[in-house]
C-alpha cells in the first residue's frame, strides 16, 4: 500500500518564457489526488533550493518519488539534473553502496540501495508524434528512450519506474483538460 510520497518540482523559471504555472498545475493535480486518498507527500521546489540530508532522508523514506518537470533542451532544467547530482552524491553508502562491482560478478550500475519506484511526469512543446515517429525528431525513441538518463539515474540508485506522464504540445496545440484527466487517472492507479 503506497503511504508516502515525494514530489520533486523540477521546474527552473525562466523569466517571461517559463513560469512554471503549468507544472505548478500539474503538481497541484498529483496533490489533490494524493489528499483525496489521504496519501502523505512532501513536495521539494529545486527553484526554492534544497537541503541535501533532508532529500537523501525523503528518497529513502517514501514509497514513490514523482518528478515533475518541463522539458529543457531536449532534458531536464539544469537546476533538476544540478539536484540529482548533489542529492545523488550527497547519499553514497544511503541510497546506492557502489557502482555495483564491489562484488563478485557485480555488473555496473547494480549498487543501488533503493527499494521505491519513481515516477517521471514530464511537459513538452514537442508533440507525441515527434517522440513516436521514426521520421521526426526523435526518430521513434519514444518518451522513455528520448529520456534514459533520468531513468538511468534513478535505476542507479535501486528505484524502479513507473509509468511516464507526458503533456505534449503544450505551446502549439494544448490539451490541458485532458491531460489533467489522463495524470489523475494514473497517479489513482498507482495508489491501488
Amino acid at each position: 500500500m503506497i503511504r508516502d510520497i515525494h514530489i520533486i518540482n523540477g521546474h527552473q523559471h525562466w523569466d517571461g518564457f517559463a513560469e512554471g504555472k503549468l507544472t505548478g498545475h500539474f503538481i497541484d493535480t498529483i496533490t489533490e489526488v494524493l489528499k483525496e486518498a489521504n496519501v502523505s507527500y512532501t513536495l521539494t521546489a529545486i527553484d526554492d533550493g534544497y537541503d541535501l540530508d533532508y532529500e537523501v532522508k525523503r528518497l529513502l523514506e517514501c514509497d514513490i518519488i514523482i518528478l515533475q518537470f518541463p522539458m529543457y533542451w531536449m532534458g531536464l532544467p539544469w537546476l533538476a539534473k544540478k539536484y540529482i547530482d548533489e542529492v545523488f552524491m550527497h547519499g553514497h553508502a544511503k541510497i546506492y553502496r557502489s557502482d555495483g562491482r564491489d562484488v563478485a560478478g557485480g555488473l555496473y550500475g547494480s549498487g543501488g540501495l533503493l527499494t521505491n519506484k519513481y515516477m517521471l511526469s514530464i511537459t513538452a512543446n514537442a508533440p507525441l508524434a515527434a517522440f513516436s515517429d521514426k521520421n521526426q525528431f526523435f526518430h521513434g525513441l519514444g518518451v522513455d528512450d528520448a529520456f534514459i538518463a533520468i531513468h538511468n539515474s534513478f535505476k542507479f540508485v535501486g528505484a524502479t519506474p513507473l509509468p511516464t506522464f507526458i503533456a505534449n504540445d503544450i505551446f502549439k496545440n494544448p490539451t490541458i483538460a485532458e491531460d489533467n484527466q489522463r495524470l489523475r487517472d494514473m497517479i489513482k492507479d498507482l495508489l491501488k
